[in-house]
């Protein structure tokens, strides 16, 4: 696996007030097959999101990918966004 830089995105607490590396933890913690749903669901949501630059999908969305970058695994955060955009635009 690479070491993956992590920046202040990941400081703190999400808008409910728990800490942000909850869903760290948590996404470390999934198999691949897991990570890929995350990542679809992520990517939907923060574009969905897309009005409101404070979401906390936009910060979740990015810790999917960096996840898939710690395991070396970037295609799968890839094959998920380009399926919700073949899906998006016909």
């Amino acid at each position: 696996m690479k070491p993956v830089q992590l920046d202040t995105k990941y400081q703190g607490n999400d808008n409910y007030g728990k800490p942000k590396q909850t869903y760290l933890d948590k996404l470390a913690s999934i198999d691949d097959a897991q990570l890929r749903e995350a990542c679809n669901q992520m990517i939907w949501l923060s574009a969905y999101a897309n009005n409101n630059p404070r979401s906390d999908y936009h910060w979740q969305c990015d810790a999917c990918y960096d996840e898939c970058l710690k395991r070396d695994k970037v295609y799968i955060y890839e094959q998920e966004h380009t399926k919700l955009v073949k899906e998006l635009t016909g």
